[in-house]
């Protein structure tokens, strides 16, 4: 008797083997990927307030909350700054608030909607 082939136990032998390495590789590429779009955005989120303290300078007696889109609009950020979160623009809504305390400015962004880094 010749033996020169597989049985048919050990093609799904190697089958379940395959299919476990590549549920394993496929679930830690996926959260390698999403803990890089966190990083990702939370740098955006910097550039927002770098942003704003642009336009700070640019405007001292402005004090309240700023827009990204306003940023946009204004020529302090990209028109295309894209949230690495949901891959589309920013929403609208989502500001920078400016307060100023004890000759000091404070800034805080404040996502609205889906662009928070979670």
């Amino acid at each position: 008797m010749n033996k020169k082939g597989f049985t048919l136990v050990e093609l799904l032998g190697v089958l379940i083997l395959l299919s476990i390495i590549s549920i394993i590789a496929v679930t830690a590429i996926s959260a390698r990927l999403k803990e890089s779009h966190i990083k990702t955005c939370k740098a955006q989120e910097k550039n927002i307030i770098e942003a704003a303290k642009t336009y700070i300078i640019d405007h001292p007696d402005f004090l309240g909350g700023i827009s990204v889109a306003d940023l946009q609009g204004n020529g302090y950020l990209d028109e295309e700054f894209i949230n690495p979160m949901t891959g589309s623009n920013y929403n609208n809504d989502s500001k920078v608030i400016v307060n100023y305390e004890n000759s000091k400015y404070s800034y805080i962004f404040v996502p609205q909607g889906e662009d928070k880094c979670e």
